[in-house]
C-alpha cells in the first residue's frame, strides 16, 4: 500500500517552529516508510502532519504506508539490495529488527536529532531507542521515540454483569485478577453461554504472546532477567522461578479450557476479533486499540468496555510495566540523510508529536510527559480509557524492554522462545520446569552470538 501524502494542514500547528526552505534551489525529497495504522484515523493523522512538513520545508515526501509484517520484509530486502528509504517507523517486528540492525551497523546513529528534544522525552522512551553497535562497541541513539504503550487489559462489563459481578468486583492483584475471569466463565457457562473467560494470546508468530509473557514474568519477579549491561541472569533462582511461574500461570488456564483452543494460532488481530464477537470476557492488549476502534459506538466505548492496567503483584505492590516505545530511524545508505533529519526534528517537536497522536485517537501514548500537563485530552475524566493508559505509561513505574540492553534478547523475541515454551507445555505435555529449561538452554546459546564489550 503506497500513499504519497499531499493533503491539508493540521490546525493548531501554526505556533510550532517553522522550517525554512533552502534558498536558491529546490529543497529536495525524502522517502518515508511507515507502519500502517489499526484504523483510518491513524494513517490520516500521519498524512496531515507530513503535508504540514512539506508546506513548511519545501521538501517533498514519498510516504509509503505499509502493513507491519510487510514493512520488515521490505526493510530486510532493501538492506540486502542497497536500496533503503530515508526514514522508517516500524511497529511490528521493530522489537527485534532494530536492535539487530544496529548491532550490524545498518542504522544511522542520530543523537543530534534526539538532542533537540532530549529533555522532553520520558526516560524509558529514550532508553528504548538506545542500542548496542558491534562496530563502535557502544550504545547510542539509533532512533527517536514517536509513540509508546504498555500492556492493557480490556474487559466486557455486560458479561461481568451477566455473571452477577460489577467492575468493582475485579481483584487488584495478579493471581486473583486472572483467576476471577475463570469464575466469570464458570458462571456464564452455567447459564448455557459458550464463552471463555481469558483471551490469552499464545501463538508463536505475533508480538502479543511475547508482550503477555513478559508482563507475567515481571509480575513474578523476573524483571532482572537482563540487566542494562547486557548480562543474562537466567540462572538466578528468582529469575528462574519467575520464568516457570509465568509459564505455569499462562498455560494452566488454557489446559483447563478457560482460553479459546484457537489462541495458540491467533494472529495479531485475532484476540481483538474474538473480543468484539464476545467470545471472550477479557483480553490483554498492547494498546487501547480495542476500545478506541469502537469510539463511534458510544455505548460500547463509554459504558461497556473496561480498560485496566497490569494488576499489582501478589504482595499488593505495584508491578512496573514494560514500556514499548516505537521509534523512527534512518537506515545507513539513505540517500537524503539531511532531509531525513530535518523531517524527524520537525516530527518530534512537542506540539507536532502531540497532535499526531491525538488525531490518531489516542491509541498510542505520548512519549513526552509534558503532553499530559499541556493537553487535557490525555487525562479527560469523561474518557474511561485514555487516562488509564496514561497513568500506567507515564505516571506509574515503567521499565525499558530488555532488547535495548542487548540484541541477544531481540533474537529471543525473534525466535518466539517463550511462546514456544508455552507450546511445549500445552501441546507436547512438558512441565513448566522442563519447558523453561529448553528455552533457557537456547537463550544461553544466543548470548554467545552477541558478545558485548
Amino acid at each position: 500500500m503506497t500513499i504519497v501524502s499531499r493533503r491539508g494542514v493540521i490546525g493548531g500547528l501554526g505556533a510550532a517552529a517553522a522550517i525554512t526552505p533552502r534558498r536558491g534551489k529546490a529543497a529536495g525529497t525524502l522517502t518515508a516508510w511507515w507502519t500502517q495504522g489499526f484504523y483510518q484515523a491513524e494513517d490520516q493523522s500521519l498524512k496531515d502532519l507530513v503535508a504540514t512538513f512539506e508546506k513548511q520545508s519545501g521538501i517533498k515526501v514519498d510516504l509509503q504506508i505499509v502493513p507491519g509484517p510487510d514493512l520488515i520484509t521490505k526493510m530486510v530486502a532493501g538492506i540486502q539490495m542497497g536500496d533503503v528509504p530515508d526514514v522508517v517507523q516500524a511497529v511490528t517486528g521493530g522489537t527485534f529488527f532494530q536492535p539487530q540492525s544496529v548491532w550490524r551497523d545498518q542504522i544511522l546513529e542520530i543523537a543530534d536529532v534526539v538532542a533537540t528534544q532530549e529533555k522532553e522525552f520520558l526516560p524509558a522512551a529514550l532508553a528504548a531507542c538506545r542500542f548496542y553497535n558491534n562496530t563502535t562497541k557502544k550504545h547510542g541513539y539509533y532512533g527517536v521515540p514517536i509513540k509508546a504503550a504498555t500492556l492493557m487489559e480490556e474487559i466486557w462489563l455486560p458479561l461481568l454483569e451477566e455473571a452477577g459481578f460489577s467492575a468493582s468486583d475485579i481483584p487488584k492483584t495478579q493471581d486473583a485478577y486472572f483467576d476471577f475471569f475463570q469464575v466469570v466463565q464458570d458462571k456464564l457457562r452455567a447459564k448455557g453461554r459458550r464463552i471463555f473467560g481469558l483471551g490469552f494470546s499464545m501463538a508463536t508468530k505475533e508480538a502479543d504472546s511475547n508482550n503477555l509473557f513478559h508482563s507475567f514474568l515481571v509480575a513474578y519477579g523476573g524483571a532482572g532477567i537482563v540487566t542494562p549491561d547486557g548480562a543474562l541472569h537466567v540462572d538466578d533462582d528468582k529469575i528462574r522461578n519467575g520464568i516457570t511461574t509465568a509459564l505455569e500461570r499462562l498455560t494452566t488456564p488454557y489446559k483447563k479450557g478457560y482460553v479459546p483452543p484457537g489462541a495458540i494460532n491467533w494472529g495479531d488481530v485475532d484476540n481483538n476479533n474474538a473480543f468484539y464477537a464476545r467470545q471472550i470476557v477479557m483480553t490483554p492488549n498492547a494498546t487501547i486499540s480495542i476500545a478506541v476502534a469502537q469510539m463511534e459506538k458510544k455505548d460500547q466505548y463509554l459504558k461497556e468496555i473496561i480498560t485496566t492496567g497490569v494488576p499489582a503483584g501478589n504482595d499488593g505492590k505495584p508491578v512496573p510495566s514494560l514500556l514499548g516505545a516505537t521509534s523512527a530511524f534512518i537506515p545507513k545508505g539513505a540517500k537524503n540523510v539531511d532531509n531525513a533529519k530535518t523531517f524527524l526534528k520537525f516530527f518530534i517537536q512537542p506540539a507536532n508529536l502531540n497532535t499526531y497522536l491525538k488525531e490518531a485517537r489516542g491509541r498510542w501514548l505520548p512519549v513526552m510527559p509534558s503532553a499530559l500537563k499541556n493537553d487535557p485530552y490525555w487525562l479527560d475524566p469523561t474518557d474511561p480509557h485514555r487516562p488509564v493508559a496514561a497513568k500506567y505509561g507515564l505516571e506509574l513505574p515503567t521499565i525499558a524492554p530488555w532488547q535495548t540492553f542487548t540484541p541477544a534478547y531481540a533474537q529471543v523475541i525473534s525466535e518466539q522462545l517463550w511462546a514456544g515454551a508455552e507450546a511445549n507445555i500445552t501441546q507436547k505435555k512438558m512441565t513448566p520446569e522442563q519447558a523453561a529449561e529448553v528455552a533457557i538452554k537456547r537463550i544461553k546459546e544466543i548470548w554467545t552470538q552477541f558478545p558485548m564489550g
